[in-house]
């Protein structure tokens, strides 16, 4: 039997890196101190390169000659790409 437990958890988001030793560098949370907390780790990088890729194809739908040139296909693949990025 799946067993479900509610929690209500305050989330703190902290830009920084991991060294090559391994070690985090976080800022100053006093209090937090001698309290278990829950680290989840999000690689920042690929979400940097898919927004770039997005960012990119709308470049070049926006850079064609004008919009009454545009496919139906076109205009499907930005209201996609936008909409895939809004619900990220």
């Amino acid at each position: 039997m799946l067993s479900i437990k509610k929690s209500i958890m305050q989330a703190y988001q902290i830009d920084t890196s991991i060294s090559e030793g391994g070690v985090i560098k976080l800022p100053e949370m006093p209090y937090l101190y001698n309290k278990k907390v829950k680290l989840i780790i999000i690689s920042s990088e690929n979400s940097s390169t898919k927004q770039e890729q997005r960012k990119q194809a709308m470049e070049r739908l926006l850079n064609r000659q004008a919009a009454s040139h545009w496919t139906d296909e076109d205009i499907d693949n930005i209201r996609y790409e936008h909409l895939k990025e809004k619900h990220q």
